[in-house]
């Protein structure tokens, strides 16, 4: 019986301390995965925002040039 006790302390304590262990890692990863998908979004934000300014340049150009093509058709006139 006493060498049962002796076995049932020891397993008991290996278990909290792995359960201690798990506990640790699982808010370490808990945390590092949050920061991680704010920083996807962030990037998926950041190529959007590129790619809709792009646009909107290219918008702005087409209609500086519709512009002064429309002016010099109405100055022909």
């Amino acid at each position: 019986m006493i060498a049962d006790d002796r076995e049932f302390q020891r397993r008991k304590t290996e278990l909290e301390e792995k359960l201690e262990r798990l506990e640790s890692e699982r808010a370490s990863l808990m945390t590092e995965v949050e920061g991680l998908r704010q920083r996807r979004t962030l990037l998926e934000l950041e190529k959007k925002s590129s790619s809709l300014q792009a646009t909107v340049d290219m918008l702005k150009m087409e209609k500086t040039d519709l512009e002064g093509q429309i002016a010099s058709i109405e100055g022909t006139q």
